[in-house]
């Protein structure tokens, strides 16, 4: 995580280079010291650098991403995150996090586009376990499909999931060799719902109700908010859905899922 901020990791190498400097002078002032203390010394002291780097550098990273996903600012978000894409890091986890929240800024705004090309640029590599290429295709395919979704692109939306579901039964079927504990879960249940809207005008919207309750994301409640509220509706709730919208209007007015909140409601038949 350090890696992503350059001006930090200048900051934890000075601070380890003033350490050894330290541990320099004790010697040359206590020189029957034991070296074993010495040494415990110098290990103790990088590795409290090390940690107080790496918390800030999460502290940090946390608070641009909640920039986006809680405050719904997006433009600022991208404004401030995009000169990460160009660090220089070896944990391809780090890598494909970047890059897949990224993506979903773009979404945010309406930039589908955008938010493809760095999808496709994404270059799935193996990684130390044997799934961890695949998921890597997973969350891929799984922020493809939902591009497609919201565009009500059906045909490449259907393409992806196909995609999508391939990779996750690949993935169930190499957890069934792992205790239950260490067993990883797979949801695929947005992009399915979506899916199942687009092509019959019906989904199950408590199954969407309950993501929207559980999720701690402002931006998942709001995209998905969207989506119960278009079922309700196709099931003529109008009451119902004219509250959500309304509500998503206001919390994101400037994002892509507010202007499509605007629109049905500008669509709206006048009531009788």
């Amino acid at each position: 995580m350090i890696h992503l901020f350059p001006k930090q990791k200048n900051q934890m190498l000075l601070s380890c280079a003033i350490l050894l400097g330290m541990v320099a002078a004790f010697i040359l002032i206590f020189p029957g010291v034991h070296p074993i203390a010495i040494l415990l010394l110098g290990v103790l002291g990088a590795a409290a650098i090390l940690f107080s780097q790496y918390t800030r550098a999460v502290s940090k990273h946390n608070q641009m991403i909640g920039i986006l996903y809680n405050q719904l600012d997006a433009e600022t978000f991208l404004r401030l995150y995009a000169p990460l894409l160009d660090a220089k890091v070896k944990d391809p986890n780090v890598y494909l996090m970047v890059r897949l929240h990224m993506s979903n800024a773009y979404c945010a705004l309406g930039r589908f586009d955008d938010a493809r090309a760095i999808l496709s640029s994404i270059k799935p590599a193996p990684g130390k376990k044997p799934e961890d290429e695949l998921l890597t295709r997973f969350a891929v395919a799984s922020n493809l499909c939902y591009c497609a979704e919201q565009e009500n692109d059906v045909e490449t939306a259907k393409k992806h999931l196909d995609e999508l579901l391939a990779i996750r039964a690949k993935l169930e079927s190499m957890q069934q060799g792992k205790p239950e504990k260490k067993r990883m879960a797979f949801s695929t249940e947005l992009n399915e719902q979506c899916y199942a809207f687009l092509t019959t005008g019906k989904a199950d919207i408590e199954a969407l109700k309950a993501q929207v309750q559980r999720s701690n994301q402002q931006l998942h409640r709001v995209t998905t908010s969207l989506w119960v509220a278009r079922i309700d509706l196709a099931a003529n709730n109008r009451r119902e859905a004219e509250s959500i919208l309304n509500q998503i209007v206001k919390l994101a007015p400037d994002l892509y899922p507010g202007k499509v909140a605007a629109q049905l409601l500008a669509d709206l038949p006048a009531k009788a």
